[in-house]
């Protein structure tokens, strides 16, 4: 008996499903091999009264309802964690969703409906938990997950520290990166730090009394700084603006950066359309660019390139100029990114909360001739607490870093939660740090939550009046610059620059909004593309008499 033609067409694509879903391939010849030639051979040996496009129409259907019917099943590995139907069916649902910007805002709610661990996509988890940032973040924790491979699909030879899975190979990478972020170097980039700060004041010196958009300025200073510290300069976007319009162009692809992140097999598809992601490799470009020059003519002091390159001749096998390219373009962006982001926003809390900025105030200019002292600055309880304050609030990266047990490995556990192989969780950082288990009213910009006991009661005026309402403080579940042996590498220097830049500002300038401005816009329109994107931040500067 002849099988019917139906029944092999629903077969084969069951079959196709199965290889999917075991093997995870990708790229075009593989979404060919098995999306476009099985229903091809069906076609031929089908019979006439059979069109070509019903086969195709009914082999895409058959996978289609093959793949939904398995990852709401109770067979799908997943399927005890709760979720909205949606995220669990594509993780295009998500993808979809993180394009508007509030992704953050969207695993918040999540985690408010459903609890501690979210099934956020076919695959994934999200975890709000502090007791999950160990184990998932920690030396025995887990590598990278595949959101990576969707945002560097073309680079599968050179990736970068930040993108790296293996975890042997980012412990071998991160040790040269630890040389290039020692407290001598530290001291080298300070220096980098404080010329780009006296351009800046100059700037604000000139325009003073008018409102200057602060996410434009700060955002051109933190990429002048950055340059210079990984390149030893290049660039001169508070001099001349972004002429080049490469700014623009990086801000402008985060979008679909996210996306390709989120569903990285269509990161692997856009590699075969022309022109696409156009923007970033002009970006890409000009790393190249200033790393070909920084090597052709040195630099006077020893930046980052000095360091990723072994010019001090440390390393047995010194790294090839692709792979410190690969690893320099994304030092300059998430530098300059994150830390001008938190200034942004802690200068915003600041102006939006009179009482926290005179309390600022009183305490740097208690500092006298040593207000720009870096190693005063540090010493500084309530400007350190503001920061802190602030990256509870806004953390570096809102969303987390994605993991994945290794390959081999069988699985991971996080508690009583089992990952297996091929599932990726995350810790959401946004929604940890404002959880009221942790943290009292966890959406109120409180810097005193971070001083001791004793200093919380000698506020004036007074906060904290008895035992009774000494505040939940748990900083376990602080993590603002991720955790464990794969965290942001630059949190020191990052803590520096900001240190430096407010104590510089606060010393020199009154703050003020713009007359009119309505500060509650500001975090409306905070778009999260996994590296934030900003409104307008109209501030005044007045000079301080």
């Amino acid at each position: 008996m002849t099988p019917s033609p139906t029944l092999l067409t629903v077969l084969a694509a069951v079959i196709s499903h199965l290889i999917f879903n075991r093997l995870e391939p990708r790229g075009v010849p593989s979404f060919a091999a098995l999306l476009v030639l099985p229903p091809s051979i069906l076609s031929i040996l089908a019979p006439r009264d059979r069109s070509i496009l019903m086969i195709f129409l009914m082999y895409f259907s058959a996978i289609l309802a093959s793949v939904v019917l398995y990852r709401i099943s109770p067979f799908h590995p997943l399927a005890s964690y709760p979720g909205p139907v949606l995220c669990k069916i594509s993780k295009l649902w998500l993808a979809g969703i993180s394009l508007g910007g509030k992704q953050h805002v969207y695993y918040r709610d999540l985690h408010r409906r459903y609890g501690d661990v979210v099934r956020v996509g076919p695959n994934e988890l999200s975890f709000c938990d502090k007791s999950a940032v160990a184990p998932m973040l920690g030396t025995r924790g887990m590598p990278k997950g595949p959101w990576w491979d969707g945002r560097n699909p073309e680079n599968k030879k050179v990736r970068s520290l930040l993108g790296l899975r293996d975890p042997e190979e980012h412990q071998r990478r991160r040790r040269i990166w630890h040389r290039a972020f020692s407290a001598s170097a530290l001291k080298e980039y300070d220096l980098v730090v404080r010329n780009r700060l006296s351009q800046l004041v100059e700037i604000l010196v000139d325009n003073s009394g008018k409102s200057m958009d602060l996410t434009q300025w700060m955002g051109h200073f933190m990429y002048d700084v950055m340059n210079d510290i990984v390149f030893g300069g290049g660039v001169e976007l508070m001099r001349d603006g972004d002429k080049h319009g490469l700014y623009a162009l990086f801000e402008n692809f985060l979008p679909m950066a996210l996306l390709m992140s989120h569903v990285p097999w269509l990161g692997e598809l856009t590699l075969w359309i022309p022109g696409f992601a156009k923007d970033v490799k002009k970006f890409r470009a000009h790393a190249i660019n200033c790393a070909i020059e920084r090597k052709l003519h040195g630099s006077p002091r020893k930046d980052l390139f000095y360091h990723l390159i072994d010019e001090a001749g440390i390393e047995a096998e010194p790294p090839s100029l692709p792979q410190v390219v690969c690893d320099a373009a994304p030092a300059i962006t998430a530098g300059a990114e994150t830390t001008s982001t938190a200034l942004c926003n802690l200068i915003w809390l600041l102006l939006s909360n009179p009482i926290t900025y005179s309390r600022l105030q009183v305490e740097i200019d208690s500092l006298g001739p040593a207000v720009l002292n870096s190693e005063a600055q540090k010493r500084s309880v309530y400007l350190n607490a503001c920061i802190d304050e602030t990256l509870r609030l806004f953390p570096a990266v809102l969303s987390g870093s994605q993991r994945a047990p290794l390959i081999g490995s069988g699985g991971h556990r996080i508690g009583t939660n089992f990952i297996p192989e091929g599932t990726s969780a995350v810790v959401h950082s946004y929604t940890l740090q404002r959880d009221p288990r942790y943290f009292s009213s966890p959406d109120s910009f409180i810097p005193e939550r971070w001083l001791s006991i004793d200093e919380q009661r000698t506020l004036k005026p007074a906060m904290f009046k008895g035992d009774d309402q000494i505040m939940i403080h748990d900083t376990a579940a602080f993590i603002p610059f991720s955790f464990g042996p794969a965290n942001c590498i630059g949190k020191a220097l990052a803590y520096q620059e900001m240190r430096l830049v407010i104590c510089t500002l606060m010393t020199k300038f009154n703050l003020a909004f713009e007359v009119g401005f309505d500060a509650r816009t500001w975090e409306v329109n905070l778009r999260d593309y996994y590296i934030l994107s900003k409104g307008k931040l109209p501030v005044v500067f007045s000079p301080r008499a």
